[in-house]
């Protein structure tokens, strides 16, 4: 395994914790995934880790470098450096697992992964669409706003425009609040509810655009629709966002 296909960023911490890491594949991206280790603390099993993680693995039929994979930790002692290997299993597999504990432990961790599952899903369709919208946003931008030194720009100042009004920072600020590379996409930091509200605004912007709007005159509606959109308009745009 590659360094980079390695990293675990956690998504949400509760009685799990649950990862985003690339796909165990390399083909993929925001794939979700358990550690072996947490879960069997949380379950709480009276085996040791190594026995009954080996016995789970076989018993879910789980295929290394497709259904999980090992990570080696190198853990500093006084008598020396000694490796700890982890289980990094996908959320499929630590559902099977947790399921074969047939205890309310077990059920419950079950019952987190699938709504887990669910969620992610749900995240998935929507970056899926986001990243077609922001094709035709692009499009949109490049076809009618005027030639100008600064067009390249454009662009950038809409979506940022757009993420502090969804976030209250622009894509910089959000990339320095997560401590993240500047190449890094801001998309993959916002919530499903935030990457539908930058959808509504994408969807807006494409049709003041379209009416002949620059982006101050664009920045002027969406920071205060009352004083520019006729009445029977602005609850339409407010209902948008």
């Amino acid at each position: 395994m590659k360094e980079k296909e390695t990293q675990l960023v956690i998504l949400e911490n509760s009685i799990i914790p649950i990862y985003e890491q690339k796909a165990i594949s390399g083909e993929a991206s925001h794939e979700q995934a358990v550690s072996a280790r947490e879960l069997w603390a949380w379950l709480e099993s009276k085996q040791d880790f190594s026995t009954w993680v080996k016995k789970r693995i076989e018993e879910v039929d789980a295929i290394e470098n497709t259904d999980y994979y090992l990570l080696h930790k190198k853990m500093e002692q006084v008598s020396g450096a000694k490796y700890l290997t982890e289980y990094v299993v996908t959320l499929d597999i630590a559902k099977e697992m947790a399921m074969l504990e047939r205890n309310d432990k077990g059920k419950v961790a079950r019952r987190y992964f699938i709504e887990a599952e669910k969620r992610y899903r749900e995240m998935k369709l929507i970056r899926a669409r986001a990243k077609a919208e922001r094709r035709l946003f692009t499009d949109i931008i490049r076809d009618l706003l005027p030639e100008s030194p600064n067009k390249k720009w454009a662009y950038k100042s809409f979506t940022d425009l757009i993420y502090k009004h969804v976030t209250g920072y622009n894509a910089k600020q959000l990339r320095e609040l997560y401590d993240k590379p500047t190449d890094y996409n801001v998309r993959d930091l916002l919530t499903p509810q935030q990457l539908k509200d930058v959808l509504k605004y994408e969807s807006i912007i494409q049709g003041l655009l379209q009416l002949g709007q620059d982006y101050q005159g664009v920045k002027a509606i969406l920071d205060n629709p009352q004083a520019y959109l006729p009445q029977n308009k602005i609850g339409r745009v407010s209902d948008a966002i």
